[in-house]
């Protein structure tokens, strides 16, 4: 009998709990919001309601502040993933439940700022010369070469690749702007490559490979380019490791700051002045002023009589 009513507690609790998802939805639409962030919203909000286990209406500020500092505490997570699941509460319930939010009480975390990962051109080229397919060697030489995000590969159309002007369109990006990146002959090859080895008619430059001419999503991508990776002992290997690794090397080379904030499509030039840290300075003809040589020291001439 305790069985069947706890099973008919928790049914009811997912039907209750859908009507706040949909408003969640419904929230994010009016607001314009990504629709990956309302997915991450409704999933860290999801984790929160079943660990609360009360009604949402009397859910109280102090509840996600004892959520957050359990995820911090007990399960060490760290600063970003807490930050990200303070947005999603704060969502929640200024949007959907029409509570206050006090920040004083559910404070955002200091970040822990670490550096982006780089890894070398080697790499890269061992990366594309190792995928199995001209699609996959195509989707990663051109995530390096453009310095593009992996949902905007995925979002990317045939026409967005412009071999006139050499420039890839980017729509819909991050930040809700459209910009342009470049692109390189290498990646053009092999897109024309893939493109006559499998001429299908779609909407979406890349698709999957088993009939369905579906979009590619971010996910399938992580797992190639992981699977990739491991092969040739590169581990841990992911998609914002090559936009990184553009991004340093374009620094590296030279190019000015503000010119590589437009190709990533960065709203924020703080975005892009952490590549710094990261470049190679040796490459760039910085070194060190213990390698400089000391200025001679200039003696009083003296006077002749």
């Amino acid at each position: 009998m305790k069985v069947v009513i706890k099973l008919i507690t928790t049914i009811m609790e997912v039907f209750m709990y859908e009507e706040y998802y949909k408003k969640i939805e419904k929230e994010g639409l009016l607001r314009n919001r990504k629709e990956g962030t309302m997915e991450t919203y409704k999933a860290n909000i999801k984790k929160f309601l079943e660990w609360a286990e009360k009604d949402p209406e009397k859910l109280t500020l102090d509840d996600c502040r004892n959520y957050i500092y359990e995820l911090r505490v007990d399960k060490k997570m760290s600063t970003q993933h807490c930050n990200g699941i303070n947005s999603a509460l704060k969502f929640f319930f200024r949007y959907v439940l029409r509570k206050s939010w006090d920040q004083d009480v559910v404070p955002r975390m200091i970040n822990d700022i670490t550096l982006p990962k780089v890894i070398v051109l080697d790499d890269v080229e061992k990366l594309i010369d190792s995928a199995k397919t001209v699609r996959n060697k195509a989707i990663i030489a051109l995530m390096y070469s453009s310095g593009l995000r992996v949902s905007e590969v995925c979002r990317l159309a045939p026409n967005d690749v412009n071999m006139h002007t050499m420039q890839v369109h980017v729509r819909g990006g991050k930040n809700h702007q459209d910009h342009y990146t470049i692109l390189s002959q290498r990646a053009l090859d092999l897109l024309i490559e893939y493109w006559r080895s499998y001429p299908v008619k779609r909407d979406i430059l890349f698709v999957g490979s088993k009939g369905k001419h579906e979009p590619l999503k971010p996910s399938g991508i992580e797992i190639m380019l992981r699977k990739v990776g491991n092969s040739i002992g590169m581990d841990h290997m992911h998609p914002h490791i090559l936009r990184h690794s553009f991004a340093s090397h374009m620094v590296e080379s030279g190019v000015p700051l503000e010119y590589i904030q437009a190709m990533m499509g960065h709203r924020d030039a703080e975005s892009t002045h952490r590549y710094i840290h990261v470049a190679n300075k040796a490459l760039m003809g910085i070194t060190s002023p213990l390698d400089h040589p000391a200025p001679k020291k200039r003696g009083r001439k003296k006077k002749n009589g």
